[in-house]
């Protein structure tokens, strides 16, 4: 009788361990289900014709049209965060493009993973313009060798950064099916970590095509914020100053058979004059130990190497999206003995403000479109209020 009593009720443990197991395994599903179901996904394919523009005489050799390839994972967005909202819902998500480059001996071929953001400007019923900014990593296949592929001037390296900027239309047929067509640019470049870097900018022209496998959820509505963030309806006006400092790395070995290390010191003022967007102006300081080595070959004596470094004055501006900032600067030199590059440049920020007050930062500085160097580094912000209390 015991034994028949130990035996049930280790039975009975056993099949709710069963029952237990299945409907974890249920519970699991139906939320992967619930994920997929409610996530607005969206595949696309995109065919793309264009040709590598010569911005250098080296490059006339590389002239050839050729198509390339994409494959885009994205989501519509519907406003689970703010900015979604402020940007008019935009997508979001990862693409894949390829390219065989005209087949060309010396360049190879292209590949690049590239995350984006694709913001609506103009929706009317199932017609949308947008603009879609896609940055991450591109590999080439062949770059520069000085003994073995010595005509690739264009790419001294295999991983590159890899920047997309699209102009397309999406029409929709009907739910599951959208058309697109557009304009594109897609460059390549190591921001001089390793030279040679001319860079690759390839024009083309695309068509697409974009499936919705899943029905959205219907329990997925706006959200509502209010108006105004809490208080701001009586705060002061604010001036934010960003102050910060960068790294910077050039790997000039196939020129100065040498390495440098740059130091890059900024600060950005800016005045907020819409939820999305700063602008302002901006000084920053620049030491390059590489332009050391253009004045001796140049024959200019150096006789104090602080006289190379560069400072210089900017206009500024930040587009804001929660704790991400993208900055641009256009500026001019206001010294620096070293003067190559000529009196103007640009730079290009990404900035993330993991807390109120400090930011890392991520910069590309670039002159007429040929980047310089790329640097990284941190920095210190805080707003100053000035004037009075204003309503908005």
């Amino acid at each position: 009788m015991n034994i028949a009593l130990i035996y049930s009720n280790h039975h009975i443990r056993l099949v709710s361990l069963m029952v237990g197991l299945l409907l974890s395994s249920l519970t699991v599903a139906a939320q992967f289900e619930h994920k997929l179901f409610s996530s607005n996904m969206i595949v696309e394919g995109k065919l793309h014709y264009g040709f590598i523009y010569a911005q250098h005489l080296e490059m006339e050799l590389f002239n050839a049209h050729f198509p390339s390839f994409e494959f885009t994972i994205q989501q519509i967005t519907y406003g689970k965060h703010k900015w979604e909202r402020d940007y008019n819902y935009p997508l979001i998500g990862v693409t894949f493009l390829y390219s065989a480059l005209g087949n060309s001996p010396s360049l190879g071929q292209s590949y690049a993973l590239m995350p984006f953001i694709n913001f609506p400007l103009f929706k009317k019923k199932d017609l949308m313009f947008g603009f879609r900014l896609a940055l991450g990593l591109g590999y080439l296949t062949k770059p520069f060798d000085r003994i073995n592929n010595y005509k690739n001037l264009a790419i001294g390296s295999h991983f590159n950064a890899a920047v997309n900027l699209l102009i397309e239309a999406r029409y929709r047929i009907n739910y599951f099916l959208t058309v697109t067509s557009g304009i594109s640019l897609q460059h390549f470049s190591n921001g001089s970590l390793k030279l040679p870097n001319y860079g690759l900018n390839v024009p083309l022209l695309n068509v697409g095509v974009a499936l919705r496998p899943f029905k959205a959820n219907q329990n997925i509505d706006d959200r509502f914020y209010a108006p105004t963030d809490p208080y701001e309806a009586i705060i002061y006006k604010t001036l934010e100053f960003n102050i910060g400092g960068l790294v910077g790395y050039k790997n000039m070995q196939a020129v100065f058979g040498q390495n440098f290390i740059v130091f890059h010191l900024f600060e950005n003022t800016f005045f907020r004059i819409s939820k999305k967007s700063k602008v302002g102006f901006g000084l920053d300081f620049s030491y390059d130990p590489s332009q050391l080595k253009i004045l001796e070959q140049n024959g200019t004596p150096v006789h104090n190497n602080l006289s190379i470094i560069r400072p210089g004055i900017n206009g500024a501006y930040q587009l804001v999206m929660s704790k991400v900032g993208f900055i641009f600067n256009m500026g001019c030199y206001l010294g620096g003995k070293e003067k190559s590059n000529g009196p103007l440049y640009e730079k290009f920020a990404f900035q993330y403000n993991f807390s109120k007050d400090f930011f890392a930062t991520i910069m590309l500085k670039v002159h007429w479109g040929r980047a310089d160097y790329i640097g990284w580094g941190l920095g210190y912000k805080f707003d100053v209020k000035y004037g009075k209390k204003t309503i908005r």
